[in-house]
C-alpha cells in the first residue's frame, strides 16, 4: 500500500517546480561562463602597429595606449594599472662593427642615469628567443615618482629589461618596464610581444 503524502496541497511540489531550481543553477553557471569568456576575449584582443619608415610591424594588446611622439619608434602602455603603468617601448639603433651590445647598453645607461631617479644596472645576460636564437639583454631598476599632485611623495620601484635584437644589420631595442611587484607576472606580455615583432 502506497504511503499517502500528508503535506497540504499548497506545499506539494509540481514536476515543473522540481526542475526549476536545477535549471536556474544551470542558466546562472552558463551565464557566468559566457561572461568570463567574453571578458577574456576583450582583454586578449590585439592591435597591429606598422611603421614603414622603421620597417617594424608589431602586435600589442589592443587596450594599451599607443604613443609615437618621442625619441622612440613607438611605445605602448597599460593604462588600466593604477600605479606605474607597464610599458613596452621600441626604438632603433645603428649597429656596426664598432657597436657591440655592451656599448649600446652603456649609451642607454648614461642617458637614463641623468633622467631617472636611483637608476641601477642589475646585470647583463643573453635572452633566448622563440626560434632558439640569442639576443642581448640588460636588467635595471629605478624609482618612479607619481605625477599626480594628490599623491605626492608616493614612489614606486620599477624593474626594467632591455632586449637588443639585431637582424640584417638593423638593431631594435625593446624596453620593458613594470612595477617591480608585478614584473614577473607581466613579463609574459613581453615574451608574446617579441614573438610577434617583425623588422
Amino acid at each position: 500500500m502506497e504511503r499517502e503524502d500528508r503535506r497540504s496541497p499548497a506545499l506539494q511540489l509540481t514536476q515543473r517546480q522540481r526542475w526549476s531550481l536545477p535549471l536556474s543553477y544551470l542558466v546562472i553557471a552558463v551565464g557566468l561562463l559566457a561572461g568570463i569568456v567574453q571578458r577574456d576575449n576583450l582583454l586578449n584582443q590585439a592591435s597591429v602597429y606598422m611603421n614603414d619608415e622603421a620597417g617594424i610591424t608589431a602586435v600589442h594588446p589592443a587596450r594599451w595606449l599607443l604613443e609615437e611622439s618621442g625619441d622612440f619608434v613607438f611605445r605602448v602602455r597599460d593604462m588600466s594599472y593604477p600605479g606605474f603603468q607597464t610599458l613596452i617601448e621600441v626604438s632603433t639603433v645603428a649597429v656596426g662593427a664598432d657597436n657591440s651590445a655592451r656599448s649600446i647598453f652603456d649609451q642607454l645607461s648614461l642617458a637614463r642615469a641623468q633622467a631617472l631617479v636611483d637608476y641601477h644596472i642589475l646585470g647583463y645576460d643573453e635572452y633566448v628567443l622563440s626560434d632558439e636564437s640569442m639576443a642581448s639583454s640588460m636588467a635595471y631598476s629605478f624609482v618612479a615618482r607619481d605625477a599626480s599632485p594628490f599623491l605626492q611623495g608616493i614612489s614606486t620601484v620599477v624593474s626594467g629589461l632591455d632586449i637588443l635584437l639585431v637582424r640584417r644589420g638593423q638593431g631594435v631595442i625593446v624596453s620593458f618596464r613594470a612595477d617591480s611587484r608585478i614584473f614577473e607576472r607581466e613579463v609574459s606580455t613581453l615574451r608574446w610581444f617579441i614573438e610577434n615583432l617583425e623588422f
